[in-house]
């Protein structure tokens, strides 16, 4: 049985996403929960609302870190079962909001176990959501490794002191957002493999080690049935039909394929609406291929068909 896009007997899932700003995230977490919570500043959702051609995304506001804790307890103790996926928007911007705001509040001595204690409840917090069949996705902008009271800390979401770690340890899927000039449509990839020096890790094992930044194609390469926005019901048959396309021709070869879907599909749909569909076709081909071959690849993106999602 599904209901909000999700069967009820998959597990919830612990998701994080870091990366440098303007890399995708949050248009990435919105198409992978349409029918989501956001939790955070609305404003942070006009790059998706505008590259994904949605309408209504159901948002509440926050600003400091108890706020967000706050709307995931409401949303634990009146929700209705299932929960629908829940995204914290901006989470280093709401962690530094936090900071600003103790330090005036608290003090230096303070301030430091204060923010501690909140972020760590918004971290188990979120595993009680995801207890409850959730899926929930943190967006962070991303820190480079460094020494934090003597230890080494890898990079990370961007977090103060150890809490990269403390954070991303119960964390199921963290993936980061890493700049591939030949990486198309988008020019980002998600980082899933094992790093040295920065936290990256898939407990679904799903992704490739560089997969696109297609959250929603890998969740549902994993099982989870990720609806699109009412009245994009002519996407789905036309996401598997080009990705089949794309395979049987030969995955070098989707430039061409691509661009005359592209063209017939503009006829009759909004861009974003065809960006979207023809971008999910690719990246559920590149999923399957790399499930068949056990490689990854990157493919360079020609001009013209750069073009077409500009």
């Amino acid at each position: 049985m599904t209901t909000n896009g999700k069967p009820q007997d998959m597990p919830g899932v612990f998701i994080c996403l870091y990366g440098p700003s303007k890399a995708g995230k949050t248009v990435a977490s919105a198409a992978a929960a349409p029918n989501g919570v956001f939790i955070g500043k609305d404003s942070g959702l006009l790059s998706a609302r505008k590259f994904l051609g949605i309408e209504k995304l159901n948002t509440r506001p926050a600003s400091l870190v108890p706020d967000a804790t706050a709307q995931i307890k409401e949303l634990l103790n009146k929700a209705k079962r299932p929960l629908p996926p829940i995204v914290i928007d901006d989470f280093s911007l709401m962690v530094e909001a936090t900071i600003n705001e103790y330090e005036s509040s608290k003090g230096r001595s303070g301030m430091w176990s204060a923010l501690t204690r909140d972020v760590l409840e918004i971290r188990d917090q979120a595993r009680n959501l995801t207890d409850q069949g959730s899926i929930v996705i943190f967006n962070c902008h991303e820190q480079p490794p460094r020494t934090s009271s003597g230890r080494f800390v890898r990079g990370g979401p961007s977090l103060p002191g150890q809490l990269p770690e403390k954070f991303s340890g119960m964390v199921d899927v963290i993936g980061r957002a890493v700049f591939e000039a030949t990486a198309a449509p988008w020019k980002y990839q998600l980082c899933f493999e094992p790093q040295p020096d920065y936290v990256c890790g898939d407990r679904l094992g799903v992704f490739p080690g560089m997969s696109p930044l297609n959250l929603a194609e890998g969740l549902r390469f994993a099982g989870y049935p990720i609806p699109y926005p009412p009245g994009l019901e002519w996407v789905p048959p036309v996401v598997e039909k080009l990705s089949t396309k794309i395979l049987e021709d030969g995955i070098e070869n989707w430039p061409l394929l691509m661009q005359r879907a592209f063209e017939a599909l503009r006829a009759e749909h909004p861009v974003p609406h065809v960006r979207w569909a023809v971008q999910d076709a690719l990246h559920r081909a590149i999923l399957v291929h790399h499930q068949n071959v056990g490689i990854t690849q990157s493919f360079s993106l020609p001009s013209t068909e750069e073009e077409l999602f500009a």
